[in-house]
């Protein structure tokens, strides 16, 4: 190696059995934890009369801000008009009682404009190309919407993997080319439509009274919902209004089993059926815990004309044929959309062929209310409820749900999910990882050896008895190529040295994890315990 002497220290351990995913590192991007506030929730409120416009010129007094059913004080408020923070009448309280004794509530931004971030995520394992393909175009179009302040990131899912496609930024010629090479990118739709077909005709020949759904459908339903909340936990979380766009041809909460409807009258209770709320839950609480409002932009779809035939064309129906129709899929979309959205203080948008999402969203979010409260925090990982109220009779206030009091593990967990999806930050390193001959350990799983070799600067020494130890979390995840995964597991990495590393040392770390008898992509992470050390390495493993 150039002449060049590289010393090894090494050290065993066992691991315990993991799996995972991730695609090749992309450009850096800032670390997800400082993106978190840890002292103050902000609220993101839109109020309109009846009649859908929206209300300029609310001050603090005119809001009650209730977590978990009791009212707190607002700490923090502004009104955002047109993608500009407003000073002055806006932050003062509104009510008698709020006398000059009281201090009137701070802004949490300065007077002037306030940039949004737009989370593009393009579900590539529901979404028919044809219509994904109009909508980025359109998305490319509107461009020119995106203001000095404000930036994008765009993440795509193909129904087994997660790939960044574009980091956050605010350059219109980098989004053009992402949403160009987006629309050359495989889709999955048509195939989901297929299946849905053959699941409308197993319904029409199963025995009267039984619904069957198809377990793999329900499964790619999960796997699309887990990328989304891992696409917003993965990718750093600017600060600031966020928005995240959705766009799908939607997603159904399904049972994964049949149910026999015979014993409720022909129709399945609500025990009996998966909602909305089981199975999305992941996703709003993962948005609302980082402050995104979800859009879902759902394009509608049609599954009468769809055949095995279709499956393997670009583009299926023609756009103009397509229209909503009314099956129990249709309805479950409906559901699911409208859940997510409200959750988190969005709007579903349908039928967007004919419109602009991007315009739609920028709307809805260039003018709200800010309020921001400081709870007692005590990193017990509990949820509370949020439920903004405005004293004026006859309006409407929309905003998210609640947030999360993160543990300090699940704070951990956060940068942990960053550097296996995407492995961002810019002192992220890559190690070298060995597998050795896999030991058979039952009919379908196997142990198997692995060797990473670490940088030794890598982490931070620390003197104990006999010399120096290294200390890190070491993450790994796997995905097989048809999509199953696991969430990630973690171990504790321990090794003694008897010498401080010097500069161009390696440390060789060996452990054995069971995994499942598949060819699988495997990822690890390495976090220093003591210093801001990061290391990230991907294997394919054929058993």
């Amino acid at each position: 190696m150039s002449g060049r002497t590289w010393r090894t220290f090494g050290a065993l351990a066992l691991g315990a059995s993991v799996l995972g995913a991730v695609q090749p590192r992309p450009a850096p991007l800032p670390e997800i934890g400082a993106s978190i506030d840890v002292r103050v929730v902000n609220v993101e409120a839109v109020v309109t009369d009846r009649r859908g416009e929206r209300i300029e010129g609310l001050k603090a007094g005119d809001f009650r801000l209730l977590v978990d059913g009791r009212e707190v004080p607002i700490d923090y408020f502004t009104e955002v008009r047109s993608g500009q923070a407003v000073a002055g009448p806006g932050a003062e309280p509104a009510l008698p009682a709020a006398s000059a004794a009281t201090p009137a509530p701070a802004s949490p931004v300065p007077a002037g404009p306030v940039g949004m971030s737009y989370l593009v995520f393009i579900d590539e394992s529901f979404s028919v190309a044809s219509q994904r393909d109009y909508l980025l175009t359109r998305l490319e179009n509107d461009l020119q919407r995106i203001g000095p302040e404000d930036r994008m990131a765009v993440v795509a899912f193909d129904g087994r993997k997660l790939d960044l496609l574009s980091d956050w930024t605010g350059d219109r010629d980098v989004l053009r080319r992402t949403f160009q090479n987006a629309r050359a990118r495989p889709s999955q739709g048509v195939r989901r439509l297929v299946d849905r077909r053959q699941d409308e005709e197993d319904q029409a020949l199963s025995p009267a009274g039984l619904l069957v759904e198809p377990p793999y459908l329900y499964a790619e339903v999960r796997n699309a919902a887990e990328a989304a909340a891992a696409a917003m936990r993965g990718i750093s979380a600017p600060p600031g209004r966020k928005a995240f766009l959705l766009l799908t041809s939607g997603w159904a909460p399904l049972s994964p089993y049949g149910v026999d409807t015979t014993a409720f009258g022909g129709l399945p209770s609500a025990a009996d059926l998966a909602t909305a709320s089981d199975v999305f839950e992941p996703v709003t609480g993962t948005a609302n815990l980082l402050g995104y409002t979800i859009y879902p932009v759902i394009t509608p779809t049609a599954v009468a004309e769809t055949n095995w035939a279709d499956a393997s064309k670009a583009s299926p129906t023609p756009l103009a044929e397509i229209g909503l129709i009314s099956s129990s899929w249709d309805l479950g979309v409906n559901e699911t959309v409208n859940y997510v959205a409200h959750e988190t203080g969005g709007v579903p948008i349908f039928n967007s062929l004919r419109q602009s999402a991007l315009a739609r969203v920028e709307k809805d979010t260039r003018s709200y209310y800010w309020l921001g409260f400081t709870p007692e925090w005590h990193a017990d990982g509990r949820n509370h409820q949020i439920r903004v109220e405005v004293r004026r009779p006859g309006l409407e206030v929309r905003s998210r749900s609640g947030y999360a009091d993160l543990s300090k593990f699940a704070q951990a967990s956060l940068r942990t999910d960053n550097l296996l999806l995407f492995g961002n930050g810019q002192d992220v390193r890559p190690i070298q990882v060995e597998t050795g001959t896999p030991r058979r350990t039952g009919l379908l799983s196997i142990e198997l050896p692995v060797t990473l070799l670490l940088p030794a600067d890598l982490l931070t020494p620390l003197p104990v008895e006999g010399g120096y130890e290294l200390r890190a979390q070491l993450s790994m995840t796997s995905l097989d190529r048809w999509g199953g995964k696991t969430e990630h597991r973690d171990l504790q990495l321990r090794l003694k040295l008897p010498a401080v590393p010097r500069p161009g040392d390696f440390a060789r770390y060996r452990t054995r994890f069971k995994l499942r008898k598949l060819d699988q992509h495997l990822v690890f992470a390495v976090q220093d315990e003591v210093g801001d050390g990061a290391g990230r390495a991907e294997v394919d493993f054929k058993p």
